[in-house]
């Protein structure tokens, strides 16, 4: 394996980790927003790499950046310290990673990277969206096909 073919692993293992801990606080968050800095991130992803979180905050910093420019992440604070990135409940991204594996959602991203023409892979993501969006909705009936909202 050649030096650049191992870096495009480990970058894509990195991204893959970045993925996964934003699937865990998405799964285990209580409020209506998740937040995160790209130094905590890379601190995280070093603790299960065994790497310098130097060395993934280059790569964490892009990616967290490419997920902004493609709408799934916002910018919510600039500081001294650098950008706050949050997760809305509810958006797209959100419910993709709730109902999704990990390289699923990496494979989505790198698909629309790719391609770029007709934003096919960000229609995949808003159908899956919708998806999940009507699926939570035939779960939120009882038994009998009522509503279980206050409305009914």
């Amino acid at each position: 394996m050649t030096a650049s073919e191992n870096l495009m692993m480990d970058t894509r293992k990195v991204k893959t980790l970045i993925l996964q801990m934003l699937k865990d606080m998405v799964v285990n968050a209580k409020g209506q927003l998740i937040t995160f800095r790209p130094a905590k991130v890379a601190q995280d992803i070093s603790i299960w790499t065994r790497k310098s979180p130097r060395s993934e905050s280059v790569i964490v910093r892009n990616f967290l950046e490419e997920l902004v420019e493609l709408g799934l992440i916002r910018v919510i604070k600039r500081s001294a310290r650098g950008k706050v990135y949050g997760i809305m409940r509810g958006s797209e991204f959100w419910l993709i990673l709730e109902h999704n594996n990990v390289h699923e959602v990496l494979s989505f991203i790198d698909g629309y990277k790719s391609t770029r023409r007709g934003n096919t892979s960000i229609n995949m993501f808003r159908e899956l969206a919708n998806g999940q969006k009507i699926n939570l909705a035939h779960t939120a009936t009882n038994g009998g096909g009522k509503s279980i909202s206050n409305n009914s």
